[in-house]
C-alpha cells in the first residue's frame, strides 16, 4: 500500500479499505487508486464493466446475484439520488483462494445530495472478523431459540396428553379437532370419527384390582391407535372411553380395515398374556364429509357413540345400562 507521511488523513482513509476505485460514469473509465495485496487477484482494468466482471468472478456464488443487482448502473444512480452511499456485504475471494467477508460501498464523489456528474467511488472494506462473530452469535442465538422451542413444544404436548395412555386429553381434543376439521375442509377430505369403550372395566377393577384395569386401558388404547387410519388423533375422553378422528381421503380403504385390525389386535393381546381374563372393547365409527362452517366433531361423535353402544349391548356382559 502506498504511504504518504505528509498526508495522515489520506493514509487513514486508505487504511480503512482493501480497495479504493474511482469511476467516471460518463465514460465508464475506471481507476484503482489503491488496493491491498490480498486483492491482487482482482484485475485492474480501464473500464468499470471489466472491473465488475473480475469482481463477479471472485465473489462467492451465493452472493453474485446480489452483487450484480447492487452494481447495476441505473440502480446505483437512482439509489444515490437520495443517499450518501449504498453498501452490501458479500464474500470475496482473496489471492490465497479463500473467501472472506467484505463490505462493498458505492458513494458519490460530488457534493452530498447531488448526483450531477454521477462520478462515484467503489470502496471495499474488510469486515471478516466482525461478520464471523456475528454469524457465530446468530448461530448461538438460533440454537438457544430452537432449544426453547423444543422445550415449549414438549410442555405443550405434555399439557394436552394423558400420561397413562399417551393419548391426548380433552385439551388436545379441542386443539387437534380444529386442525383436522380445517385440514378436511381445505383438502376436500372426509372425517373419520370413532368412539370406543373398554368392556367390563368395573368388573376388572373389582375382581382383579385397578392394576389390571390400568393395564387393559393401556392395551386397548394402543390397539386403537395402531388400527386407526394414517394421521389419526387418539383422545382419552374418560376413564375407559376413547375418541379417534382423522381427515381421510375420499374413498380411502383405511376406515374399512379398522374393525379387522382392532379385532386382530385384541386377539393377539389376549393370546400373549396368561391373565385369567380377556380384554375386549366396543366401538363405532362414521366416515362423513366435513360440513361448511363446522366448528366441532360433536354431531359425528354422537353418531359414532350410538354405533358403539349397539356393539356394547352385544359384547359387554358387564355393562351398566
Amino acid at each position: 500500500m502506498k504511504n504518504d507521511e505528509k498526508n495522515p488523513l489520506d493514509n487513514s482513509i486508505r487504511s480503512l479499505f482493501q480497495m479504493i476505485t474511482a469511476i467516471t460514469d460518463r465514460t465508464g473509465e475506471c481507476r484503482i487508486i489503491d488496493h491491498n495485496k490480498e486483492l491482487d487477484n482482482i484485475v485492474e482494468s480501464g473500464s468499470f464493466l471489466e472491473l465488475r466482471q473480475s469482481l463477479i468472478k471472485h465473489i462467492h456464488p451465493a452472493d453474485r446475484e446480489a452483487f450484480i443487482q447492487f452494481t447495476d448502473r441505473d440502480a446505483c444512480v437512482e439509489a444515490l439520488k437520495s443517499r450518501v452511499h449504498i453498501s452490501m456485504e458479500c464474500r470475496l475471494r482473496h489471492t490465497d483462494s479463500r473467501y472472506y467477508w467484505s463490505e462493498m460501498i458505492i458513494c458519490n464523489t460530488t457534493a452530498e445530495d447531488s448526483t450531477e456528474g454521477n462520478d462515484f467511488l467503489l470502496l471495499i472494506r474488510d469486515i471478516n472478523d466482525r461478520k464471523i462473530q456475528e454469524i457465530r452469535h446468530e448461530r448461538e442465538e438460533r440454537l438457544i431459540i430452537k432449544n426453547l422451542q423444543n422445550r415449549y413444544d414438549a410442555l405443550f404436548e405434555e399439557n394436552m396428553t394423558d400420561q397413562q395412555t399417551g393419548c391426548y386429553n380433552r385439551k388436545g381434543l379441542k386443539y387437534y379437532s380444529d386442525i383436522v376439521i380445517d385440514e378436511a375442509w381445505r383438502n376436500g377430505r372426509d372425517l373419520f370419527v370413532c368412539v370406543a369403550d373398554l368392556n367390563g372395566l368395573k368388573h376388572l377393577n373389582d375382581t382383579y384390582g385397578h392394576a389390571a384395569g390400568d393395564e387393559a386401558i393401556a392395551a386397548v388404547s394402543g390397539i386403537l391407535k395402531n388400527s386407526a387410519p394414517s394421521g389419526s388423533r387418539a383422545v382419552r375422553i374418560g376413564g375407559d372411553e376413547f375418541l379417534i378422528f382423522a381427515a381421510v381421503e375420499k374413498g380411502s380403504k383405511e376406515p374399512d380395515g379398522f374393525s379387522e385390525k382392532v379385532e386382530k389386535g385384541l386377539e393377539d393381546y389376549n393370546a400373549s398374556h396368561s391373565n385369567p381374563y380377556s380384554v375386549g372393547a366396543s366401538y363405532g365409527f362414521v366416515v362423513l364429509p366435513v360440513k361448511k362452517g363446522m366448528t366441532s366433531l360433536d354431531e359425528y361423535i354422537e353418531m359414532a357413540d350410538a354405533r358403539m353402544y349397539e356393539m356394547r349391548v352385544q359384547r359387554d356382559r358387564y355393562r351398566r345400562d
